[in-house]
């Protein structure tokens, strides 16, 4: 196809996906440290989910992003010998 040249624009295609990979993750670093006092097991999974939940938005999809959060933080604080009184007091 391009003829035993360098695929350069397949190249330049990858350099612009690693390039929005990594502002995605500065994003994502960016808000766990921004609300780790507020929601101290906050997760990258979660914000992902979060994203997911939101960006097509309506409030229906915000409750349900809120209560799975919930039970996964419960469950994670659980699996680490957590108090639930620990957890919401961001020690």
């Amino acid at each position: 196809m391009w003829h035993g040249r360098l695929p350069s624009p397949p190249l330049d295609a990858w350099h612009h996906h690693m390039a929005l990979v990594m502002l995605g993750t500065l994003f994502l670093v960016k808000q766990k440290k921004a609300r780790r006092q507020q929601w101290p097991m906050l997760s990258f999974n979660d914000l992902i989910t979060a994203l997911q939940h939101l960006l097509p938005a309506d409030n229906s999809r915000l409750k349900n992003w809120r209560t799975l959060s919930a039970k996964r933080h419960y469950l994670r604080a659980k699996g680490q010998g957590i108090t639930r009184q620990t957890v919401s007091s961001g020690a």
